[in-house]
């Protein structure tokens, strides 16, 4: 099923009707950029910016407008179909519209979180071979200040900060028509987070955003009149689709603003200044909010949080303060939003992570590559091919993905079903602590570590024991609290009863601020028991 050609209205009718189809064939000839951008009413509103007086509004007519010069200034600079182009910038107008213009360029992108410099970024310049690397004058001092290495990647600025501007150059060149892609051309390298080891580069086709239409049901199905907003990067997989190409490709507005630093007063006046209706708030961002104490007064139609487990606790203050329909969604760099909740599929359950999104095929396998009874412990594994699963990881030496040939998809994370389609979250595969015999998942453990009022975050690893083969090691965040026998005990105590004697932590040690990644997700490589 493709979107292409059709209003926004029509593509929403289209999806309501195929909640019970079980594959999406995408077009041979389905384009990234045309589906989000081209595609669209050059009359409605892409983009709501923040004016001294009201929020300005841009619409897809500008945008198409920049993206088609951008795309001309590039190809003057030599850059062709299948060249990599660098984006380091804040969710912004301008970044849209580089964005856009790489992609109408036939360019692959390749976008860089702002939080990291040095050898993070440099590593991914290198191996992407990128030609140019675009930012502003802020990127441009972080850069400098991490040492980055730039030597043979052209550096452009968006903001007249330099005399190699992008958007300066675009307003002198022709404009360029659309590279008219194949469904399978790269479009997409995006770098994992490297949380146990190098980042590597997942090469991601055109097809993989009409593979993200399943992401809809998490928000409930896009409505017309609903204005959107995230907190992720862009340079991230679920920031740039989720925050900026899906929502457009069903013609609804978002909101480009990125906080330097999480501030739960500007999110809730950032809600209520743009009419959001829709968000993507990850846990961490609701624990600050649930910490802070308010909501905003008038309530969102849904907000989907994801990157990491969603406790009991952050999903019940968001249904109470944020909006009745707060759902999960479940993905990786490598396939992004394939399990989740949705009000609107009839499904939602905090135990769970909730059951794969309508057009995705998910079982839970053995190391032997067959399905585990209902019950047991399996790795998730997505059913190829699937539009939103990687072309393959990339090939610094090949410049070209190595292609996934597999009939599976295997993404590394262990379930087990708990009724009907629905999922439990164990772990990944290889964080699952092995002791006495036991397969015993972190997140669980952490889950109920966190239900003491005592632990605001908690993780949980395996450390090596002659006797055990791994004891189960639990590093806890207090809040206003000391770890001394008492709650040590009572920390014990509580797994035992809520997980199972088998879980209950040999060693507990306090930790004042839990290592993670922006999106959230725990780095357990750099615990001390790692270190």
């Amino acid at each position: 099923m493709g979107a292409t050609g059709l209003t926004a209205p029509t593509v929403i009718s289209r999806l309501r009707a195929a909640r019970d189809q079980t594959d999406w064939l995408p077009d041979p000839s389905y384009s990234m950029v045309r589906d989000a951008l081209f595609d669209q009413d050059p009359r409605g509103v892409a983009i709501l910016t923040s004016g001294i007086h009201q929020c300005g509004e841009v619409t897809f007519g500008d945008i198409q407008d920049a993206a088609r010069r951008i795309a001309g200034a590039l190809a003057s600079r030599g850059v062709a179909p299948g060249d990599r182009v660098a984006v380091y910038l804040d969710p912004s107008q301008a970044a849209a519209e580089v964005v856009c213009g790489v992609l109408t360029a036939g360019a692959v992108i390749l976008p860089i979180p702002r939080l990291l410099g040095g050898h993070s970024v440099t590593h991914r310049l290198r191996d992407a071979g990128a030609r140019v690397l675009v930012t502003d004058a802020a990127g441009s001092r972080r850069l400098m200040a991490t040492e980055v290495a730039t030597v043979g990647v052209a550096v452009l600025t968006v903001d007249g900060s330099s005399a190699d501007d992008l958007l300066q150059e675009a307003k002198r060149s022709a404009p360029a028509e659309p590279h008219v892609p194949r469904m399978d051309d790269p479009a997409l390298l995006m770098y994992t987070s490297g949380t146990s080891g190098e980042p590597k580069g997942i090469v991601h086709a055109n097809r993989v955003l009409l593979g993200h239409a399943g992401v809809d049901f998490a928000f409930e199905l896009y409505q017309e009149g609903d204005v959107y907003y995230g907190t992720a990067d862009w340079g991230w997989v679920g920031g740039l689709m989720l925050g900026l190409l899906i929502p457009w490709s069903f013609g609804v507005p978002v909101v480009a603003f990125r906080q330097q630093k999480f501030d739960p007063v500007t999110t809730l006046a950032i809600l209520e200044r743009f009419g959001v209706t829709i968000a993507f708030l990850p846990p961490s961002v609701l624990r600050l909010l649930a910490a802070h104490g308010q909501g905003p007064r008038r309530r969102l139609r849904a907000v989907v949080t994801g990157g990491e487990p969603a406790g009991r606790f952050e999903m019940a203050w968001a249904r109470r303060h944020l909006a009745a329909a707060v759902n999960k969604a479940f993905g990786q760099t490598e396939a992004n939003g394939l399990i989740g909740d949705s009000v609107v599929l009839g499904s939602v359950d905090d135990a769970t992570m909730g059951a794969p999104y309508p057009g995705h095929t998910v079982r839970l396998l053995d190391d032997s590559g067959a399905e585990v009874a209902p019950g047991e412990v399996g790795e998730i594994a997505l059913l190829l091919p699937d539009p939103v699963a990687m072309l393959g990881i990339w090939s610094a030496e090949l410049e070209a993905p190595t292609v996934v040939e597999e009939r599976w998809h295997r993404t590394g994370d262990l379930a087990r079903r708990a009724f009907g389609q629905r999922l439990e979250y164990v772990g990944r595969a290889d964080d699952v602590i092995k002791s006495r015999g036991y397969r015993i998942g972190p997140a669980e453990v952490e889950e109920a570590l966190k239900l003491h009022p005592a632990v605001s975050d908690a993780a949980v690893v395996g450390v090596s024991d002659p006797q055990l083969g791994q004891l189960v090691k639990a590093f806890v965040q207090l809040d206003r609290a000391v770890l001394d026998d008492s709650l040590a005990g009572a920390l014990r105590e509580l797994v035992s009863r809520t997980v199972g004697p088998h879980a209950r932590p040999q060693e507990i040690e306090a930790i004042e601020q839990m290592p993670r990644t922006e999106t959230g997700k725990l780095l357990r490589r750099e615990l001390p028991a790692h270190a």
